[in-house]
């Protein structure tokens, strides 16, 4: 089973109330709101972990809340709890379902194998780049389906990066589900294929 853990995330949580922004940027001291330059409020969070996230909501009227700088799953939740509680306090509701959409995950992470022949990989697999000069690792294309397409960069020894994981999803752990299985997929089809032996 591939291993893997985000190095950040962009989520769009929808609501799907109106939200007064005015009396949102009133009451919330570290709100910055400036309707003439930006339509939308914007919230500094923090995550759920030890670690100091640089995690951001940008909330606009609609009642749309796009999250940006989540490093784990689970803080697409947490964020959203914190949200509901926050508005809360001055009396405002969200609701507790809400429809998320994933605009992009980075992962990166280590494959099952240790010693992959990425030149062949490059060589064979269209759409490839390697260039070992500017970059140690080959930038590989794959399609998940008709109309979605993910970049991986492969290091021989295993070691991946993958920028552009995306869809819509009614839980965080429908997100984990598809990353588990975008991820084991393309090392099903593709990674194996260029193991050394």
């Amino acid at each position: 089973m591939v291993t893997w853990e985000i190095s950040n995330a962009v989520v769009t949580v929808y609501f799907n109330v109106r939200l007064p922004l005015d009396k949102i940027a009133n009451l919330i001291p570290y709100a910055q709101y400036d309707p003439e330059t930006f339509p939308g409020l914007i919230i500094p969070l923090k995550g759920s972990g030890d670690k100091e996230e640089n995690i951001k909501a940008l909330v606009f009227n609609s009642g749309t809340i796009n999250i940006s700088g989540i490093k784990r799953l689970e803080d697409i939740e947490y964020v959203a709890k914190k949200l509901r509680e926050l508005f809360k306090q001055i009396d405002i509701e969200l609701p507790k379902d809400y429809k998320i959409k994933v605009q992009n995950i980075v992962v990166n992470g280590k494959f099952d194998y240790d010693n992959i022949d990425i030149v062949r990989l490059a060589d064979e697999v269209p759409d490839s780049q390697y260039n070992p000069e500017a970059f140690p690792a080959v930038t590989v294309v794959f399609d998940v389906s008709e109309n979605y397409r993910v970049k991986f960069n492969v290091f021989k020894n295993g070691k991946f990066v993958c920028p552009g994981l995306k869809g819509e999803f009614n839980s965080f752990d429908e997100i984990k589900r598809h990353v588990d299985y975008v991820l084991n997929s393309f090392q099903e089809k593709v990674i194996k294929k260029y193991v050394k032996k």
